[in-house]
């Protein structure tokens, strides 16, 4: 008799990353027992966490400080898909959450046109910029991208409540190797800043803003996610 087929179970572990290797910033020194002299260079300590029901609040509250768009109750619906787990998160610095990233798939069943990583929104507290938190939000998206969870998150049901049994297995994300963010034109430094990850302009589109001045937008396109992370062929480090 054939032996019996093993079921994976989805975990959770990864909910909370392990602490993130940031840039030297302005938070790098502080000062001990108010003494103007003796200074020390702690390693601050930042981790990226899942977005839940129980946190999507601090997203609000994030995106409503950093951004000047009001997003709608759907955007805040769709970020929590199971499926997004791995891409969307919250950035906490020292336990206080200081930014967030959220992103959502594109064409994964088309035939005609590419998969696609499309980033949404990036927000970074002012005070906690120049640390390296919003690279490591898109990285760990990009690189949740490329490399779907396996096995991945069960997919609640259209209806009823949200139980352990009401989970229905979710058919895998074949890997996604591009990804697109639109930047409002005359943000230069929101410009520079997803060139140095590898994007590349790729078009304008005029319209893209249409509560915003200007309501052009340059759509910056990184071709090949495995390759700015340094990544070969088969997910090895070059």
């Amino acid at each position: 008799m054939a032996p019996a087929a093993v079921t994976q179970a989805y975990s959770t572990a990864g909910t909370v990353s392990s602490p993130l290797d940031l840039a030297r910033g302005e938070h790098e020194r502080v000062s001990i027992n108010g003494a103007a002299r003796k200074k020390v260079s702690p390693a601050p300590k930042a981790t990226l966490t899942s977005l839940t029901v129980n946190n999507a609040g601090t997203l609000r509250k994030i995106n409503s400080v950093v951004l000047p768009i009001v997003y709608s109750e759907k955007f805040y619906k769709d970020v929590l898909d199971p499926q997004l787990d791995e891409v969307n998160k919250l950035v906490y610095y020292a336990d206080i959450p200081v930014g967030a990233c959220c992103a959502r798939f594109e064409n994964l069943a088309s035939k005609t046109e590419p998969p696609t990583l499309v980033i949404l929104t990036l927000a970074v507290l002012a005070p906690y910029r120049s640390q390296g938190l919003g690279a490591a939000l898109v990285k760990q998206a990009l690189r949740a991208a490329l490399h779907p969870t396996a096995p991945p998150p069960p997919t609640p049901p259209a209806s009823g409540p949200t139980t352990r049994g009401a989970l229905q297995p979710a058919p895998p994300r074949k890997p996604v190797n591009r990804a697109l963010v639109h930047v409002q034109v005359g943000n230069d430094a929101a410009r520079r800043f997803y060139e140095r990850l590898g994007f590349k302009e790729a078009g304008v589109n005029e319209t893209y803003y249409s509560k915003m001045d200007p309501r052009a937008a340059w759509i910056l396109v990184l071709d090949d996610i495995a390759a700015a992370l340094g990544e070969g062929a088969n997910g090895e480090s070059k």
